[in-house]
């Protein structure tokens, strides 16, 4: 399933994904990793070189607000 969703997000010109661990397998990853200009999945360094701070690998609600940062995104959270 995640290799069609993949498939369809590169059709419709996604540039970069996210892959939350347990999504996907070693050959998934390696796929996107080609396929797209960033895809993040994994237990492999970050670009800073640092590890996940989750005990899976990358996950967007463990390391996202690390990741728009080394994207170069300025994000400040809200309160509701």
């Amino acid at each position: 399933m995640t290799k069609l969703l993949l498939r369809e997000a590169k059709d419709a010109g996604v540039p970069a994904v996210w892959l939350q661990p347990g999504s996907f397998d070693d050959e998934t990853l390696e796929w996107a990793r080609k396929e797209f200009k960033a895809a993040i999945g994994g237990t492999a360094p970050g670009a800073d070189g640092r590890e996940s701070n989750g005990e899976e690998g990358w996950c967007v609600l463990v390391d996202g607000e690390e990741g728009l940062r080394l994207a170069g995104v300025e994000w400040t959270a809200g309160k509701l």
